[in-house]
């Protein structure tokens, strides 16, 4: 597959041809199970069906991470999928192990800005208050070796490093116009240029417009992606394009 391309098609149809040992930062946010109109993805599967799809995409991930591969997935702490609470974030870390990767470390991201919550449970009773959680959570994860196995070319600054390595982050929220849930552009920014080296392959299997593609391409990275709605495709498309005007 060519590098520098964002295909629009299903993530586990492509990531089967990636070759195994390729990729050096897989870095995404994948749809969450609450629900939100993708368009041509269901959103609502049972948890446990949620979690069996989320499994087969993490273990390509897996095979096509060098040894000295990273992931960063960025996740909901705790959500209400048909109704039922759950914990995303120690699902996600029981599945990262089953297939293999080690995690880092897991950071935390919120935006000062956001409106509060204002859903209440029970209001001012222990009978059965809703406790929110306002973060977002960041596993860093790699396959055999934290350590690079071989030499390039740093980008990163001083007060980048400091803040990427500290784990805890206030990076905004951010709208598109086409889809409806994005990282803010700071997100794959910093993790990029802190985990990788120029030149250096990053894949998002759910590439949604382009977010960390601009990226890659702003630090001088090469990119790959897979998105299944049409839309989002050709948005992102056009937004890569514009950057080639600048």
């Amino acid at each position: 597959m060519k590098i520098n391309k964002i295909y629009n098609e299903d993530c586990l149809e492509g990531m089967k041809k990636i070759p195994d040992n390729s990729i050096d930062l897989v870095l995404t946010s994948p749809p969450y199970n609450i629900g939100i109109d993708y368009g041509v993805y269901k959103d609502n599967l049972q948890w446990n069906d949620y979690l069996d799809w989320c499994n087969k995409w993490i273990s390509e991930i897996y095979r096509v991470l060098k040894d000295d591969g990273r992931f960063v997935l960025n996740i909901l702490t705790n959500i209400n999928s048909k109704g039922i609470r759950q914990q995303p974030l120690i699902d996600f870390g029981n599945l990262i192990r089953k297939n293999k990767l080690k995690i880092h470390s897991i950071g935390f991201w919120t935006d000062a800005t956001r409106t509060k919550y204002t859903s209440w449970g029970s209001w001012r009773s222990a009978s059965m208050p809703y406790v929110y959680s306002p973060y977002e959570a960041i596993i860093i994860s790699y396959k055999n070796s934290w350590k690079k196995l071989r030499k390039g070319e740093d980008t990163i600054s001083k007060e980048n490093f400091i803040k990427g390595v500290s784990g805890t982050y206030n990076f905004g929220t951010a709208k598109d116009k086409v889809c409806p849930v994005i990282f803010p552009l700071k997100l794959p920014m910093l993790f990029i240029e802190l985990l990788t080296f120029k030149n250096e392959i990053v894949l998002d299997p759910f590439m949604g417009s382009g977010t960390t593609a601009i990226a890659a391409k702003k630090l001088k990275r090469n990119y790959m992606g897979f998105e299944i709605n049409k839309e989002y495709y050709k948005e992102s498309k056009i937004k890569l394009s514009q950057m080639e005007l600048l």
